[in-house]
């Protein structure tokens, strides 16, 4: 927790104006391709009458620099008024497509998206249902990406057009490096969306950070990481993979494959322990710099714990802002695995 001074001064925009009234805010930016969202109570109740609902938001940080671009951009979606205050809640723009406040799409054998990419469907859904008047989200930023996964032969009688992009973007998965499978994610920087992929745990690290220079304290928690995964394809394939030596026991998880192949079945239930896998720890990092920091940064705690000692990634992130002080939290994900060699078992039926 930090003191608030004459250079941590952040800023609220609502519908382009600036509030001033607002006592507390909470910005959460919870990872795993989720949306963000943003917290705050203006201590004023006159604003319930302001027809806030659905105007866009804007919030600074102001965390040591003066800041160009806003930490979250999002609309009003929930108010909650009181006799001296009233608190709201706003979504990021994902909010449009994404959800009760999304438009379904049923995607069928006559209307389809087949030979569409996954970016290009995310785009064509963006420009003709949200973008029709103003840019809500900005799609400067979107590129294909490689591997690619398309749309062909995908089907679905109604769902929200993020949840149909999310759930065709999970089969694409770089995993030349088996202990550290590279996922695609998705992103906000203000109301640009990104999709990327993740950086490998060896790659050069954006930020360190150690108790003279950046943490204020670290929490952790132990928790067993899977290490066994069993699929079941179609015509009866199978297959079965385990990892490492299990120092603290078998955790593992089945799973249904629409693959018949056995190898292919084998290399899913790889990817499946190795996406989850997480080492001991979770790790929450309470620091007093870096509240800029992305999602998916890669971050080096140069701690003496030669256990906790090493490069994470950044997936999830919680910034607390009262009237004296504010606070920022970091979620870490995990080092480089350091189990055992692999034990592979290959079943053929």
């Amino acid at each position: 927790m930090r003191g608030r001074n004459l250079y941590s001064l952040p800023k609220l925009f609502i519908g382009g104006k600036r509030i001033s009234e607002f006592s507390n805010a909470s910005v959460s930016f919870p990872g795993k391709n989720q949306i963000n969202t943003l917290s705050v109570t203006i201590g004023d109740p006159e604003y319930q009458d302001a027809h806030l609902f659905n105007s866009k938001v804007e919030f600074y940080c102001g965390e040591g620099v003066s800041e160009g671009k806003p930490i979250f951009v999002g609309y009003v979606k929930e108010m909650n008024p009181s006799d001296t205050s009233i608190s709201i809640t706003a979504f990021d723009p994902r909010v449009f497509i994404s959800g009760e406040e999304a438009e379904p799409i049923a995607i069928t054998d006559k209307n389809n998206f087949d030979g569409f990419t996954t970016v290009q469907f995310l785009t064509y859904i963006i420009l003709e249902k949200i973008n029709t008047v103003d840019t809500i989200i900005d799609i400067s930023a979107l590129s294909d990406f490689n591997p690619e996964t398309t749309m062909t032969g995908y089907r679905t009688d109604g769902k929200a057009p993020y949840e149909i992009f999310l759930e065709v973007m999970a089969k694409t998965v770089d995993y030349s490096n088996p202990e550290d499978p590279l996922e695609f994610y998705v992103i906000m920087e203000g109301n640009k969306i990104i999709v990327d992929k993740k950086e490998s745990l060896d790659s050069h690290r954006s930020f360190s950070l150690s108790y003279m220079d950046g943490i204020e304290n670290i929490n952790y928690i132990h928790r067993a990481p899977k290490t066994t995964a069993i699929g079941v394809g179609n015509g009866g394939g199978f297959g079965n993979f385990t990892y490492g030596n299990s120092p603290m026991g078998k955790v593992g998880s089945t799973f249904s494959s629409d693959k018949k192949n056995n190898a292919e079945i084998y290399e899913e239930a790889i990817i499946n322990v190795m996406k989850s896998y997480n080492e001991q720890k979770e790790i929450k990092v309470k620091v007093s710099r870096g509240y800029d920091i992305g999602l998916q940064s890669l971050v080096y705690l140069s701690v003496p714990d030669k256990n906790l000692r090493g490069n994470y990634r950044v997936t999830s992130k919680q910034i607390n802002v009262g009237k004296k002080q504010m606070d920022c939290t970091l979620g870490l994900d995990k080092r480089s695995p350091t189990l055992g060699d692999y034990l592979e078992r290959k079943i053929n039926l």
